[in-house]
């Protein structure tokens, strides 16, 4: 009779792979609970302290445009500070900065209300950037009247 003892017997099998499939689901279990609890809120808007250095600007030398919020969309306005001359679309700012650096003004200063998107002011300047010339923006923000 011989002895087996000390001898181990490999078992052989056939599935040496990791089983992956729990893992996905945790994962997806996790990704869908995040999605679930999330906030979705819209982004809050920046409040601009104001400027305690700095130096000013010349409003002679500068095209100046002012964007109030109101009840529906913001609107638009090619003044200092006053509803005048508008509302006006993004396409008649970049006429107004073009016909500004044709009097030689490079400098646009665009003023908001404190409540305003800041994404609706990038657009503005987006618009005012348009003309082919070296301007330099500075923003500014109003306090509600």
């Amino acid at each position: 009779m011989a002895s087996t003892f000390g001898k181990s017997k490999r078992i052989e099998s056939d599935d040496d792979d990791l089983d992956i499939t729990p893992m996905i689901d945790v994962t997806f279990l996790l990704l869908i609970f995040f999605m679930v609890t999330s906030n979705m809120k819209k982004a809050a808007t920046v409040n601009i302290p104001p400027a305690k250095h700095g130096m000013g600007v010349q409003t002679s030398k500068s095209s100046t445009i002012t964007i109030f919020n109101t009840d529906s969309d913001p609107e638009i306005y090619l003044s200092d500070g006053t509803k005048e001359n508008g509302p006006v679309s993004p396409e008649e700012v970049t006429a107004f900065v073009e016909q500004g650096v044709a009097e030689g003004k490079l400098n646009v200063i665009l003023k908001a209300d404190s409540d305003l998107p800041s994404g609706f002011v990038e657009e503005v300047a987006r618009a005012a950037n348009e003309v082919e010339a070296e301007l330099q923006f500075f923003v500014g923000v109003m306090d509600k009247q």
